[in-house]
């Protein structure tokens, strides 16, 4: 524990330095919700029916959908951008060194910027409260719950990048791959049931497509846990076996990089 500490310590330290753009991105946005709240009263008669059983009002599906994608390229860049600085700092070699295990030293390098990111979340949320989004506050704790559980869905792609950035010094297409298949078929914009049936079934191998239609269902239909159990269950099990096979392959990657010497060469 103490490791993680001093790592987010470090990784705080480096953030705040850089106070205005991180208050540019945290103003960027808020100010994006705007659009989105005259976008949605525009496609409401159109959505209304397709989004029936998650919540109804457009605004409110949009508004949960863009802010929790929000929080994807965070998961998934946070940990290979923290390599990549790590390596052409020389720190990374000096931080395998220790006797830290290596799940500690990956969650000090990541756990700062996906604090940040959930603070953010819950300032969006607040401000599309205030356009007047029908949001069940009484349900934050399941929500707060199921948006962990969303994020580290989409941690095992980081690993998966990480260990390219280890071997390759590139995750190549990876990330951004993710990224979009999550935004097109995970149902951040519209309902995954209203895409063509073939496209429906890759999106039922998208994280997102369990995590959001679970967090609708809490937040904006106040449902109990025990309603929106089975999409968390898959969805559990799912991030369960990404994180094993995927650590496996980081430390693969690891052990490969040790064996030729190139921890500290970028």
């Amino acid at each position: 524990m103490s490791a993680i500490l001093a790592l987010s310590r470090a990784q705080w330290l480096t953030m705040s330095s850089y106070r205005l753009q991180f208050l540019l991105s945290l103003g960027g946005m808020l100010v994006s919700i705007v659009p989105l709240y005259f976008v949605a009263n525009a496609v409401q008669p159109i959505m209304a029916d397709a989004i029936s059983n998650e919540g109804g009002q457009a605004f409110d599906f949009l508004l949960i959908g863009t802010v929790i994608m929000s929080l994807v390229p965070l998961a998934v860049n946070g940990l290979p951008g923290a390599l990549s600085s790590s390596i052409r700092t020389g720190t990374l070699e000096a931080m395998m060194a220790t006797p830290t295990p290596l799940a500690s030293i990956l969650t000090g390098l990541v756990s700062v910027q996906l604090l940040i990111g959930a603070a953010q979340t819950l300032i969006l949320l607040a401000a599309g409260a205030v356009l007047g989004a029908d949001i069940a506050w009484a349900r934050i704790i399941p929500a707060l719950g199921t948006i962990g559980l969303i994020v580290l869905s989409y941690l095992p792609f980081g690993l998966a990048a990480g260990a390219l950035i280890l071997v390759f010094r590139t995750s190549g297409p990876l990330s951004r791959l993710v990224i979009a298949s999550s935004a097109l078929l995970g149902g951040v914009y519209y309902p995954t049931h209203v895409i063509p049936s073939w496209l429906e079934l890759v999106s039922r191998v998208i994280p997102m497509t369990y995590g959001l239609r679970a967090l609708r269902r809490i937040l904006l239909e106040d449902a109990p846990l025990v309603a929106v159990l089975p999409d968390l269950l898959l969805l559990a099990a799912g991030t369960a076996v990404l994180l094993l096979l995927t650590f496996w392959a980081f430390w693969l990657a690891l052990a490969h990089a040790r064996r030729i010497g190139n921890l500290a060469q970028y």
